[in-house]
């Protein structure tokens, strides 16, 4: 009598099955996943930058006698809810008026499927807001308040709004990234 013991093609081919089914459900749930995680990349980044200009105004790197700060201006409009700039001041106003008075930095654009949908001043919907630093400390404006203010950019996801994520800075400097 003879005792091998082996998988059939039967045992195979349903194991094969199996590995393909949960392939196709880890596949169909990472890519529902992927707006959740470039809202997540996007909203790090953006308060990455907003540390890194404070760190700009705050090291000296000025470079000229017109520039007296770097902030980063978000727009909600049409066109421009994608992006957000890192400008120059070279004015005492301390909010962005034009590339033609402020001078332009970097422009950051945001990963596809990601936009912004709301800009809070305290807990008030404004269109746009300027965040800028101005050495040597540095001062924290908020458009042109220097004290007792919080902006927040609220970034969503462009095919479902109620995926959210918010970027929260105060005057005293204090950045972070939330769930609304």
């Amino acid at each position: 009598m003879n005792n091998k013991k082996a998988f059939t093609i039967i045992e195979l081919l349903v194991i094969m099955g199996v590995i393909v089914i949960f392939t196709s459900l880890f596949f169909v749930d990472y890519g529902r996943d992927s707006n959740t995680f470039a809202l997540e990349r996007v909203s790090n980044k953006m308060a990455q930058d907003l540390r890194r200009t404070q760190e700009m105004s705050m090291s000296g790197l000025i470079g000229d006698v017109n520039t007296n700060a770097y902030g980063i201006y978000f727009n909600k409009g049409s066109g421009s809810e994608r992006q957000y700039i890192i400008y120059k001041n070279n004015d005492a106003n301390m909010y962005y008026e034009s590339s033609s008075v402020d001078s332009i930095k970097e422009t950051v654009i945001f990963e596809k499927g990601v936009k912004i949908c709301d800009i809070l001043i305290d807990s008030g919907s404004v269109n746009s807001v300027s965040v800028s630093f101005q050495p040597p400390d540095p001062i924290n404006y908020i458009d042109s308040y220097y004290s007792g203010h919080e902006a927040s950019i609220v970034l969503c996801a462009e095919d479902d709004a109620a995926k959210t994520r918010r970027v929260k800075i105060n005057n005293t400097g204090r950045i972070e990234t939330a769930n609304p």
